[in-house]
């Protein structure tokens, strides 16, 4: 097999592999399913991924690279750095809510976005270490802000959860409402709450 067509294969497999772990949860998905799923036999999930764990892996390595990219390109142009961290949390929602199957395998896990980067073995693998880059990487943004005179004078970590933890919160709330406005609508409110608890006074 070509690569052009392994990755092909790869992308397909990943993409059922993320509606398998959003429908089931992790421990209930079966690669036999996934393999049927994707119209392809288990031989060529176990060649193009090991095991599941690292289809998981790949799947949430693969996602949080997207996620990145979005935010980076979505707040390069920002000079305020408390509206680039309102702006990411923006398009961190739009993010999840354009990937029905990823914000389902994340809000399922009945972890907390906001701490489970920081407790000991919540989370599974690559999913781990995206929380941990997506809490870094807002408490960069925080500490900046904070820098900067923009919010109050917290510590960045505490920034970062409470930033997180309000995403999940309000996507948890639309999705137990059958989404039931646009998301933008649900992002405006996001960004205003986010705005009034955190801006300097």
């Amino acid at each position: 097999m070509d690569d052009a067509r392994r990755a092909v294969y790869r992308e397909h497999i990943l993409s059922v592999a993320e509606d398998e772990f959003g429908r089931v949860g992790f421990a209930a998905a079966k690669v036999g399913d996934i393999a049927a799923g994707a119209g392809v036999s288990l031989s060529t999930v176990y060649k193009s991924f090991g095991s599941k764990d690292d289809l998981w892996d790949a799947l949430n390595a693969e996602r949080m690279k997207e996620f990145t990219q979005v935010v980076h390109a979505g707040t390069r142009l920002i000079d305020s750095p408390f509206e680039r961290l309102l702006v990411g949390a923006r398009l961190e929602l739009e993010f999840f809510a354009e990937r029905d199957s990823f914000l389902r395998l994340h809000l399922n896990d009945g972890l907390s976005w906001g701490t489970a980067s920081v407790i000991p073995g919540a989370g599974r693998g690559a999913q781990r270490d995206a929380w941990k880059v997506g809490m870094e990487l807002t408490a960069a943004s925080a500490q900046a802000a904070a820098d900067a005179g923009e919010i109050r004078p917290l510590r960045p970590s505490v920034v970062a959860a409470l930033v997180i933890s309000a995403l999940q919160v309000w996507l948890t709330d639309w999705v137990a409402h059958d989404r039931d406005r646009p998301i933008s609508v649900v992002a405006d409110e996001v960004v205003d709450h986010l705005r009034s608890c955190l801006a300097a006074t």
